[in-house]
């Protein structure tokens, strides 16, 4: 073990300023995602709080809405921010697996390769997480300046307390070590391969099976919401999770096939070269688009939202009653809006930061194509070739599937309705040109690394 914590310092710094770039990256991804994380569970917290306690009629009556409501929101976004560190442990994992891979053959055992890659996640995650639980402080007053049901929450309903922040600085590093550790089995399996490069083996359909069966028991679930009660809205949202998190199954699976067919179509170098890329690696395209997938499938979920609004309104309700609804449906769509909004800001970090790791990732690719001539133009409309058809796939599908999720109890009314169609575009158009933007800020470090054609020898 001494050998290892020893190697480990020294196995970061072979990687020069592009480790500590990618190092800094993933730093920021945990960052994100704990701050953003404490602060949705501080929000269930605040409406557990209320509807145990409530200070007024209103609360009394739909306090238990809003918790439903709160626990929606929080799978919807709980499952992108765990998303967003899992990529974040795979930052730069090309390279780290090289090297790996080089002293595997060199008679390093597969244990001392594995605690080598816990060392190094281990301490990006727990950097990550106190300075995510820095900005969660940080954000309190933000969320304090949101009403819901009639007032503000105030600092102390939102605060989750010191165990809690205790638990994420633990489970924080510990997703990292997971993530990380997962991702080297081709490092202890098959060194020679990862030394020479080879393709990986393609992804089977059994993918798309497994989340159509999630997505399935959702819909299920929703037809018979109202026979078995609480449990079913319990089972509903658990349910939900498990559809939600099938996107990642379905997402690179089907991104390989996508690639397959832009290349038997290409007709210019920069869209044949694009395809060749989503083919050799539908993974790595994932890691960019698939925080804009999850956000799209949010997008479609919460597109109902209007409807139910407008349900909510009765006639001949006293101008009580009629207040409450109105400040209801105020909420419930502030609630969604709110949501859409870390849903696709999260996806945009997800974007930007993996696209900036995967540039780094391939400064020797890169290299040796400008050595033979490639021009830097070409190049750079690739990775913004690679990104941008997927992107857009990706996000129409996932809110197309989310749509179907909600059918077996809105039918085609939430999908005919007006507004909910036009939140529904408005927010993936929204969504998609965030998330280009994010990626194109990997423009100036693409530049600066075809400036170096030297190639690197890991």
């Amino acid at each position: 073990m001494s050998a290892v914590l020893a190697l480990a310092p020294r196995l970061r710094r072979a990687g020069g300023r592009d480790g500590r770039l990618t190092t800094a990256l993933a730093v920021a991804a945990f960052a994100v995602m704990t701050a953003l994380t404490l602060s949705v569970v501080g929000g269930l917290l605040g409406f557990s709080a209320r509807a145990a306690d409530p200070a007024g009629a209103f609360q009394r009556e739909y306090g238990d809405s809003y918790v439903v409501l709160a626990w929606t929101a929080v799978v919807l976004l709980v499952v992108p921010l765990l998303t967003l560190g899992g990529s974040a442990a795979r930052l730069g994992v090309a390279r780290r697996d090289a090297r790996l891979a080089t002293l595997r053959l060199l008679g390093v055992t597969p244990r001392e390769v594995v605690a080598l890659t816990v060392v190094g996640t281990a301490w990006q995650g727990l950097v990550g997480a106190v300075a995510g639980v820095a900005g969660y402080v940080a954000l309190l007053p933000v969320w304090t300046r949101v009403p819901f049901q009639g007032s503000t929450f105030s600092a102390g309903e939102l605060w989750v307390g010191w165990p809690v922040l205790a638990a994420a600085c633990v489970a924080v590093p510990v997703l990292a070590v997971v993530s990380g550790v997962v991702s080297l089995r081709r490092v202890v399996v098959s060194p020679l391969g990862v030394a020479r490069r080879q393709t990986p083996p393609a992804m089977r359909a059994v993918r798309a099976v497994v989340a159509l069966v999630a997505m399935g028991l959702f819909m299920v679930v929703l037809l018979v919401l109202g026979q078995l009660g609480a449990f079913a809205v319990a089972f509903a949202i658990g349910s939900l999770a498990l559809g939600f998190g099938a996107l990642n199954l379905i997402g690179p699976w089907a991104l390989g096939l996508v690639g397959r067919l832009r290349v038997r179509r290409a007709r210019t170098p920069a869209q044949l070269l694009a395809a060749r890329r989503l083919v050799d690696d539908p993974r790595a395209t994932w890691r960019v688009v698939g925080g804009l997938g999850l956000a799209g499938f949010v997008a479609g979920a919460l597109a109902v939202v209007p409807l139910l609004a407008s349900a909510s309104a009765g006639e001949g309700a006293s101008a009580a009653e009629v207040a409450e609804t109105a400040t209801f449906t105020g909420d419930l769509m502030r609630g969604a809006l709110l949501t859409l909004g870390i849903t696709f800001l999260v996806a945009a970090a997800a974007a930007g930061i993996t696209q900036a790791a995967t540039v780094l990732d391939r400064r020797r690719e890169y290299a040796l194509q400008v050595l033979a001539g490639t021009p830097v133009a070409l190049l750079d409309s690739v990775r913004r070739r690679e990104v941008l058809v997927p992107m857009l796939l990706v996000a129409v599908g996932s809110a197309a599937t989310a749509v179907v999720m909600m059918s077996p109890v809105f039918g085609i009314a939430g999908l005919t309705d007006p507004s909910g169609l036009l939140l529904l575009v408005g927010c993936l158009t929204a969504g998609c040109l965030l998330v280009l933007a994010a990626t194109e800020t990997s423009r100036p470090l693409l530049r600066s690394v075809l400036a170096e054609t030297q190639v690197r020898p890991d």
